[in-house]
């Protein structure tokens, strides 16, 4: 052990954890703390100097979830098979008690990309790892200089007036990735194919159906013309009509097929009358005017579906940005001060790796139409509407929550406090859902890494916090988009 007047190594704290020579019970002890201090509740130690503990190092309970958790404090650096076998034998122990969770808690280095297989292990139990790094970050903090002290002999660094930054963040939520996108974007190319050959039939049938009425009037003019030269031949066979004052007769200048003309005349001005309507419907601004349906040819079908394809594929981010924002919850985030000192004008900024940010909508203004056009907007009368500019989300002058998404293409949330109280935790959820952390398709990842900083008034030095993860909820975008359509139904229902 180093000499109190001896500088310590920057790994010091990581270093006596992995060289760990205290055995089963200290090691239990200072996993009951570390859980305490990572907000777990309710912790109960079995037997930590011996005896049936029934599968399990202790009970606890997270945010309403019951779980145990299990300690795993060898000499060393083990194996991955020696540690994926020693959380094999805690998880088969821990079954009989039904646990929602298992947090397995120990001295010992996981890769990240060993801890998907480990925590795959646990089957129906969510198995949270409290690793190496992550218990070693947990001690190096100033709330728990005094365990470090106690359990690892590192001394305590003095407090001084001016206490530094002490916040703990935690996160409340997953980071959400479709896995099949591309089935529901041939989805809507398939229904848009249809919908074109649907008209186009109509096209054709419109065509036949202008043919077979053009043979119609023509053997009507024809017939017409006939029945006029038969009443021409029949007039000139008529007496002279003697005028009132003498002279020849005086000529009809119709004959007896003056009322069908009138009504013919009518007709043709009623037909030029509804063209006119229509020039006067276009003056109005929004007003489409639908236009008869269209006779296609299979070749130019098939133009009007990739033409429809590659518009939706260019656009298709959006969509599925938009069912996000629809479909999912917000990310929550705590920030808790840990220090016995108020903080005033604290910034916090979280950087969430590999992620970006989606607006909460909710279901209450869903849109099927827009899962494929996010601009989409519902027809309306254009007689009985009038536009009105949509408005942006309202959000007042000290509204704490700003985001964007950076040009390294991660998420990054900054949350503004004018004052932070001593050992109080402040709750983004206070103001909503406000931004859904989603993972593009394709990714090759099972969680989101986070880092934050946070700055305050009166402190020149900048806190940094200890990483924090997120999980990576893979689900079928065509399951989502079903569950979100029979969940608005039934709201409609009610």
């Amino acid at each position: 052990m180093a000499k109190r007047d001896e500088p310590l190594r920057m790994d010091e704290t990581h270093k006596r954890l992995l060289d760990w020579t205290y055995g089963q019970p200290p090691s239990e002890r200072l996993a009951a703390l570390i859980l305490d201090d990572e907000g777990y509740r309710d912790i109960d130690p079995s037997h930590p100097l011996g005896g049936p503990d029934g599968g399990r190092d202790g009970h606890c309970t997270r945010d309403g979830e019951e779980g145990v958790w299990a300690v795993y404090f060898p000499r060393g650096q083990q194996s991955l098979k020696d540690i994926g076998d020693k959380l094999v034998a805690d998880i088969d122990a821990a079954r009989k008690h039904d646990p929602e969770f298992l947090v397995f808690v120990t001295n010992q280095e996981i890769r990240h990309s060993e801890r998907t297989s480990l925590r795959a292990l646990g089957g129906e139990i969510r198995i949270e790892l409290l690793h190496l790094e992550r218990v070693g970050t947990n001690l190096d903090r100033q709330r728990m200089a005094a365990v470090r002290e106690q359990f690892l002999k590192i001394p305590a660094t003095p407090v001084s007036d001016d206490p530094s930054i002490d916040l703990r963040v935690s996160l409340v939520g997953t980071a959400h990735m479709f896995t099949d996108d591309n089935k529901v974007l041939n989805h809507w190319v398939a229904i848009r194919e249809k919908e074109i050959r649907k008209k186009s039939e109509q096209g054709h049938a419109r065509l036949r159906a202008e043919q077979e009425k053009k043979e119609r009037a023509e053997a009507e003019r024809r017939a017409q013309q006939a029945r006029q030269a038969a009443e021409k031949a029949r007039e000139t066979r008529m007496e002279p009509f003697p005028g009132r004052f003498g002279g020849s007769a005086i000529e009809m200048p119709w004959g007896g097929d003056f009322l069908r003309d009138s009504k013919i005349f009518d007709a043709v001005t009623m037909e030029q009358a509804v063209p006119d309507f229509i020039s006067r419907m276009r003056g109005i601004q929004g007003v489409e005017v639908p236009q008869p349906p269209e006779p296609l040819s299979e070749e130019e079908i098939a133009s009007r579906v990739a033409a429809y394809r590659t518009t939706l594929e260019s656009r298709w981010p959006s969509c599925r940005d938009y069912l996000a924002g629809v479909g999912w919850d917000g990310m929550h985030i705590r920030i808790k001060n840990e220090a016995k000192s108020f903080l005033t004008d604290v910034e916090v900024i979280l950087t969430f790796r590999g992620a970006r940010g989606v607006d909460h909508e909710g279901l209450d203004d869903f849109e099927l139409m827009k899962v494929q056009d996010p601009a989409w907007e519902p027809p309306r009368d254009p007689l009985y509407y009038t536009a009105i500019p949509a408005m942006a989300r309202f959000r007042s002058k000290d509204f704490p929550i700003e985001w964007r998404d950076n040009d390294d293409g991660d998420l990054e949330v900054t949350i503004t406090l004018a004052r932070l109280r001593p050992l109080s935790e402040w709750r983004s959820e206070d103001y909503g859902d406000e931004v859904v952390l989603v993972v593009d398709p394709g990714a090759d990842i099972d969680e989101v890494s986070v880092t934050f900083t946070a700055t305050a008034r009166t402190h020149d030095d900048v806190f940094e916090g200890a990483p924090l993860t997120v999980p990576v909820e893979k689900i079928s975008m065509l399951d989502k988009l079903l569950a979100v359509m029979e969940a608005t139904k039934d709201t409609s229902d009610d």
